[in-house]
């Protein structure tokens, strides 16, 4: 029976040694936090509206409009132009974006620019340069309302491509005259 109360003994001590033991893992730190993200940009906009009035091939001109822009935060902002069916008619189409102190150059090759701006009012003056296909083929006779630019906030990843350029001068542009 001695031998029987001293593996229960044994047992019971080797029990209270893991017990022991695994009180022994205590935690050295915890950690805790909030992270608060800065908002997107917010903006609003009032559109300018663009009409080239009756057009015939081979026809040039040059057409302006302005439209306001409200921005309540600094960000990154996509401006692109939407040329979906103009390339058909147009040889030539080309957009002058005056936002603040940027300039930004548009047209059927290169139909999009990222652009920083600060809380502020803007007044953003838009000329179009257009030139009419000979013998334009394809794309819609009527337009009307179409949206030509957009503007929206971007995120980090699409900065890459922001402003600053080399925009050059377009010679096709026309005059102002």
């Amino acid at each position: 029976m001695k031998t029987w109360l001293l593996i229960a003994l044994a047992f019971l001590a080797g029990l209270s040694g893991m017990a022991v033991a695994a009180n022994m893992n205590g935690i050295l730190a915890y950690l805790s936090y909030h992270l608060i993200l800065p908002p997107p940009p917010t903006y609003s906009t009032v559109a300018a509206y663009i009409n080239l009035g009756n057009l015939t091939p081979g026809m040039s001109g040059t057409a302006k409009a302005t439209a306001y822009l409200y921005v309540n935060s600094s960000g990154y902002f996509k401006v692109k132009l939407h040329h979906e069916g103009l390339d058909d008619v147009f040889s030539n189409f080309t957009v002058i974006i005056t936002i603040g102190n940027q300039t930004v150059t548009l047209n059927l090759h290169r139909d999009e620019y990222t652009v920083y701006l600060t809380p502020g009012n803007y007044t953003v003056s838009i000329t179009v340069y257009y030139t009419v296909k000979p013998n334009p083929k394809g794309g819609p006779p009527n337009v009307i309302n179409k949206p030509l630019i957009t503007i929206k906030p971007v995120g980090e990843h699409e900065k890459e491509h922001e402003g600053n350029n080399n925009q050059g001068n377009d010679d096709s542009q026309g005059s102002e005259d």
